[in-house]
């Protein structure tokens, strides 16, 4: 969500002279009073050096964008003044560039107010129109390439973001003034923001050529000493080029690929504190795969963050993107009509960044109100979102428009209208579809020229090898003659060496003895090591052995109830899943450690029966928070069902109205994470109830769970194997339990026999 804040930043960048690549780290304050001892052309360098800053980091130290340009203005002037005192050109193209940046500040307050921009786009036109003819003569790329990136701001109001010809065009050359002069920085920066155009618009190819270039240029930005703010802005870079190509193969439908860039994405963001931890981008992925539950999983983690109001309406957009996806109407209007709302305040107050978002939530009214069968809503928003892409350029979601114009106009009867927005949605599709081919074809293609590439260097580290061989072999000789010298002087030794064998040995034979001591010590305490094992595999046995009579019981109860209720039916399915569950339990009941996935098959069983023994009131569900090789992924068995059974028995058996329980596993650092969560009574609700009854005892099943946890995690030294947490709602009323359990496993067969 980041990059639409920082987008209206990176325009305001202006030139710098050589002296602002010898002092590039120094602080605006430190470069004042630096200007006191310079004079002539190097005072020039450091006022524009100065006016830069100003404007680099504006946004960050004023309220007002007019201050920011009053600032950069101020320090232009002087250098441009002084520069036409004594002739030097290139100080007068750096104050031109300057200035033109402090006009485009004084815009932002304009566009800001809904004022008039013209007199912006003239003061820029003729200052630039002076300065890149003068950086031209002097050779300057450095200016040039921003002289170049201002005239593409410059387009991008003049044309009301229309122009995208004339403002690539600009980019470009830019793009290449920064790689002749060796801007890295600059150069990655402008290669990012001219493919997010290209992509934008649809013209995915173009867009992929400028974010691989983009991507390898922003990560050598980040090994070069900045400052602080300098560095936030070229981690910002660095990742909105992988979120970007991520979105690409979102676009192609490579998801996976997709996640993969996301992934490292998220990496990044956590090891350098960014805060963009593209928990939004994960959740829409997890939607394009069908995967609500994770969708939702993500979403939900960011509702508690409020940072700024546009990242709150992003926000609500994919909440109601989410519950269209997964077909929930309602829902997703009570998130999409806030969103609407909030997105056109921001876009109507002068906010000139995230208008494909607006138009994103245009049309996702319109879909919701096609789910909904109220036609006349989802046309008057889908024809506004189409109107404002078309004028924009954004043929993606024109594409999108004229679908859903088709599908409405389908259903009113209006066959002909529906026809022509298919032919038109058809066109504009096949001519995206192509580019999207291209794409697909063309990351093969670099692939493959990479593979070759690496094929290369290994013949080229192989002729290495042959030649150090060869050197070797030259050495040999030398170290011959070495060897001989070496050896007359052990020869001189020898006879030293004598006289302290006696001594030597005399020792040796002490140290010998003093050794074997040792190792009958070691011996002594790796037999009681063994014997404190046995003693430990003697109790999880026994254990064992007590929480199969346990669960058998428990099941036999069941039975009995439906028997006594006379539900022959019931008791008949529930006998029968019994009996599938109990094979399963004989089979694994002598096994100290089964796998993953055949204890959730038992847990899965026994679920099933609880729901039919309390009718079908309440639902479960179990769900992997990451990547879980179940297979290969071993622990004791019946571990889980009774944490599971005491959420039923206690919390959900109590509760009014459908009940909910949630097991989700992960892992990390070899120990298996179990989270049991239920929307029951609550503890402290089902002992008030219990205690009015004469089930008053405490769960056998999880006294035992207990003890057999003790066991497995002592060799690991943990020092919580599970906890229980009473979760309340917002009013503090009880709103059901989380038990958290840590569960050391092995991941070998071997190690189970």
């Amino acid at each position: 969500m980041r990059k639409y804040f920082l987008l209206s930043t990176f325009l305001v960048m202006t030139s710098a002279s050589a002296f602002s690549q010898a002092t590039d780290s120094l602080k605006i304050d430190s470069l004042k009073k630096h200007l006191s001892h310079l004079k002539d052309s190097a005072k020039i360098d450091c006022l524009n050096l100065i006016a830069r800053r100003f404007s680099t980091n504006g946004g960050q130290a004023w309220t007002s964008w007019s201050q920011v340009a009053d600032s950069v203005d101020h320090y232009a002037s002087i250098a441009y003044d002084e520069a036409n005192k004594i002739g030097y050109k290139r100080g007068i193209a750096a104050a031109l560039t300057n200035k033109a940046s402090s006009a485009w500040s004084r815009g932002l307050d304009l566009r800001k107010n809904n004022k008039d921009d013209a007199e912006i786009v003239k003061k820029m036109e003729e200052y630039l129109s002076q300065a890149i003819p003068m950086a031209g003569q002097l050779n300057d790329y450095e200016i040039l390439g921003y002289a170049y990136e201002q005239m593409s701001g410059q387009v991008y109001i003049k044309s009301k973001r229309k122009d995208h010809n004339s403002e690539a065009i600009f980019f470009k050359k830019a793009i290449d003034c920064f790689h002749i002069a060796g801007d890295e920085h600059k150069e990655g920066e402008n290669c990012l923001y001219l493919a997010e155009r290209y992509v934008r618009r649809g013209y995915y190819e173009e867009g992929l050529e400028y974010l691989q270039r983009a991507l390898e240029l922003n990560k050598r930005s980040l090994l070069k000493k900045q400052t602080k703010e300098e560095k936030e802005y070229c981690d910002y870079l660095y990742q909105q080029s992988l979120a970007d190509i991520a979105d690409l193969y979102k676009t192609a439908g490579d998801f996976e690929t997709s996640l993969v860039y996301i992934n490292q994405s998220h990496r990044f963001a956590m090891a350098n504190n960014t805060g963009w931890n593209m928990e939004i981008e994960k959740a829409e992925i997890f939607q394009l795969l069908g995967q609500y539950d994770s969708s939702f999983y993500y979403l939900n983690k960011l509702r508690k963050t409020t940072p700024n109001a546009y990242f709150n309406a992003s926000l609500k957009l994919a909440l109601g993107s989410a519950f269209l996806g997964a077909n929930q109407a309602d829902s997703a209007l009570t998130y999409l009509k806030p969103a609407l709302e909030d997105l056109k305040k921001l876009y109507y107050s002068g906010l000139n960044f995230g208008n494909e978002v607006l138009v994103s939530s245009l049309l996702y009214m319109g879909g919701a109100y096609v789910n909904k069968g109220q036609y006349s809503d989802a046309l008057s928003f889908t024809r506004e979102g189409i109107t404002m892409a078309t004028n924009l350029g954004i043929r993606p979601k024109m594409m999108q428009g004229y679908e859903l114009l088709s599908k409405i106009h389908h259903n009113l009867g209006n066959n002909d209208s529906a026809y022509q927005y298919l032919n038109q949605y058809i066109t504009l599709k096949d001519s995206i579809q192509n580019r999207q081919f291209l794409f697909r074809l063309n990351s093969y293609k670099k692939a493959a020229e990479d593979a070759k590439k690496e094929s290369r260097i290994g013949l080229l580290y192989k002729d290495n090898l042959i030649k150090q061989q060869q050197l070797k072999q030259e050495a040999t000789f030398k170290n011959f003659l070495i060897a001989v010298f070496i050896a007359f002087l052990f020869a001189c030794l020898y006879l030293f060496r004598n006289i302290n064998v006696k001594r030597k040995t005399e020792r040796l034979r002490q140290e010998q003895k003093e050794q074997a001591w040792k190792l009958k010590e070691l011996e002594s305490e790796n037999k009681h090591v063994e014997l404190q094992k046995q003693s430990a595999e003697l109790e999880m046995q026994a254990l064992r052995a007590q929480m199969n009579p346990h669960f058998i019981f428990n099941c036999l109860s069941s039975i009995n109830r439906f028997i006594l209720k006379n539900e022959s039916k019931a008791a008949s399915n529930y006998l029968t899943r019994f009996s599938r569950l109990m094979r399963m339990v004989l089979m694994n009941s002598q096994k100290p450690l089964i796998a993953l996935d055949d204890e959730l098959e038992m847990l899965g069983i026994y679920l099933e029966m609880e729901r039919l023994r309390f009718k079908n009131s309440f639902d479960y569900g179990i769900t992997f928070l990451n990547a879980i090789d179940s297979d290969n992924v071993f622990i004791p068995p019946l571990l889980l069902q009774p944490f599971c059974e005491n959420a039923i028995w206690h919390g959900l058996m109590h509760r009014e109205g459908q009940g909910r329980l949630d097991i989700e596993l992960s892992i990390e650092s070899n120990i298996l994470n179990c989270i049991i969560t239920d929307n029951g009574v609550g503890r402290e609700k089902a002992e008030e109830m219990n205690s009015k009854t004469a089930e008053k005892e405490k769960s056998l099943g999880l006294k035992i769970t207990t003890e057999r946890l003790a066991l497995l995690n002592r060799e690991k030294g943990l020092q919580t194997f599970y906890d229980i947490e009473d979760l309340k709602d917002e009013n503090g009323n009880a709103a059901g339990t989380k038990v958290i359990l840590k569960i050391s496993f092995n991941e070998s067969v071997k190690e189970t026999v």
